[in-house]
């Protein structure tokens, strides 16, 4: 027995199998392939069969989580009730729950079986690409949050390919000349509030984030050692303070719980780590010393280069940072170039060696 009815949601895949032989999958979006009923199992089945209109009814009847199970919304569901979910940070969950929500819309309905075939990864860079017309940057961040959900699948056997891997970025920064000079911190330190120079040392004697140094709390400091755990990474940090930055912190009152304040009070700082208050101070100082381009965040790497400067090898600047070699050696490609004093000493080897 034939029927003919256009079945809302049925879409066929054809795959050549490893025999050389080819292949018809059905699918019926936001369920997953359609299989014949354990009573048809004999029976003929393609959408003009009675078999498949059984299956399809059994399918579309079936309810809405059972269907979700086999489909790239129930992986979401699952990567956010795993242990790999549960030991990001905070800051981290707020940027993968923005990136997922625009992924589960595109892609939710998808069946796994889908997400197998080699195709696919087209339909993937072509969606990144038209997100980068808006914002390249923003779409190589959703494109690496499919990458970590596909992976978390693949892990779990779920697939058995992520066709999300080594995609090559759409965004490139190019920071190499956004490195604080020692002129440009001169003139940030000669207009800025005291509330503004302390942020700006501590940045500046530890390398880290803004997030960590806004909630970083006088208990960490022993006189001596700033010791805590990052809030992204989660590594523990435990550095020998410098001298010049000992001398600001016995000097400063403490007048709240965190080492930096505002008024008196800690600034406020959101889920994600940020402060707008800070910012917006931060920002203000930034455009009364004329240094307009330059970002807390380079301030990272102008630490990184001025420990290079004094002879710290990149095992000892991670070490005393809290960070990876790679990540100094990242720093130190983009930044060094920017000084002389590295490219002066390499000369003055080289003239003392011809010696």
């Amino acid at each position: 027995m034939d029927v003919r009815l256009k079945l809302k949601g049925v879409y066929e895949s054809r795959r050549v199998l490893a025999s050389g032989t080819r292949a018809i999958y059905y699918y019926l979006r936001g369920f997953g392939r359609l299989k014949p009923l354990p009573d048809d199992v004999d029976e003929p089945f393609h959408p003009r069969s009675a078999a498949f209109l059984r299956a399809y009814n059994a399918a579309s009847s079936a309810p809405r989580r059972a269907r979700d199970l086999s489909t790239l919304k129930g992986l979401v569901s699952d990567f956010k009730a795993s242990q790999s979910w549960a030991k990001l940070a905070a800051r981290t969950k707020a940027d993968y729950d923005k990136h997922l929500e625009r992924i589960e819309t595109k892609w939710g309905a998808y069946p796994l079986d889908v997400l197998e075939d080699p195709k696919i990864r087209v339909r993937f860079l072509e969606w990144r690409d038209d997100m980068a017309k808006r914002s390249p940057r923003q779409a190589d961040s959703v494109f690496a949050v499919l990458r970590v959900l596909l992976e978390f699948g693949r892990d779990r056997g779920l697939i058995l390919h992520n066709h999300a891997l080594r995609p090559k970025k759409v965004y490139k920064a190019d920071r190499s000349d956004k490195l604080w000079l020692p002129e440009h911190l001169e003139r940030f330190r000669a207009v800025a509030s005291p509330e503004m120079r302390l942020a700006l040392e501590l940045a500046l004697g530890t390398g880290q984030r803004k997030g960590d140094l806004l909630k970083l709390g006088w208990s960490s400091y022993d006189g001596d050692r700033i010791s805590f755990r990052q809030g992204k990474r989660r590594r523990k940090i435990d550095m020998r303070v410098t001298a010049k930055l000992k001398a600001m912190l016995d000097a400063e009152p403490k007048r709240a719980a965190t080492i930096l304040t505002t008024s008196g009070r800690p600034w406020t700082v959101n889920k994600t780590g940020g402060s707008s208050h800070f910012d917006h101070k931060w920002r203000k100082t930034m455009l009364e010393a004329g240094l307009d381009g330059l970002h807390f965040h380079d301030i990272r790497g102008t630490t990184c280069t001025m420990l290079a400067e004094a002879g710290a090898t990149p095992s000892e600047i991670a070490a005393w940072l809290g960070w990876t070699v790679q990540t100094v050696n990242t720093m130190l490609d983009t930044y060094q170039a920017m000084t002389a004093a590295l490219s002066d000493s390499a000369v003055a080897k080289l003239e003392a060696r011809a010696k």
